[in-house]
């Protein structure tokens, strides 16, 4: 089991958007559990900015007019400076397996991704 904690989790098909919480992957690479971060644990990796729960790898678009329905999860920031997302056409909620995703170069007082941002899955 591996542990990390960020400053936001994004959990698109809720679109609910967390601050520091620590998130659990279990052996086979999935979301075991997520939790609010209430302090230093021990083997718990801190991921600056965000991580995002997704069922399929999202990417990053810097529109912020998403209407269209996608192949896969596509994350952006709205005008109000909002995570947003536009689910993957293939999205199954009912037999939902998340895994964890960092976004690098997310800047999280700005609520911002940056050209150089990028997404690696965790476990």
């Amino acid at each position: 089991m591996r542990k990390f904690a960020s400053h936001r989790l994004y959990i698109p098909h809720l679109d609910l958007l967390l601050r520091n919480h620590t998130v659990e992957i279990g052996d086979t690479g999935q979301v075991v559990r997520y939790y609010p971060f209430e302090g230093e644990t021990c083997f718990t990796e801190w991921l600056n900015g965000l991580i995002v729960l997704s069922c399929d790898s999202p990417e990053i678009s810097f529109d912020s007019r998403h209407d269209s329905v996608a192949s896969s999860t596509v994350l952006f920031v709205d005008e109000n400076k909002n995570i947003r997302s536009v689910l993957s056409e293939n999205s199954d909620n009912s037999l939902l397996t998340l895994n964890a995703y960092y976004v690098t170069m997310f800047n999280v007082s700005d609520m911002s991704f940056s050209k150089e941002s990028r997404i690696i899955r965790l476990g």
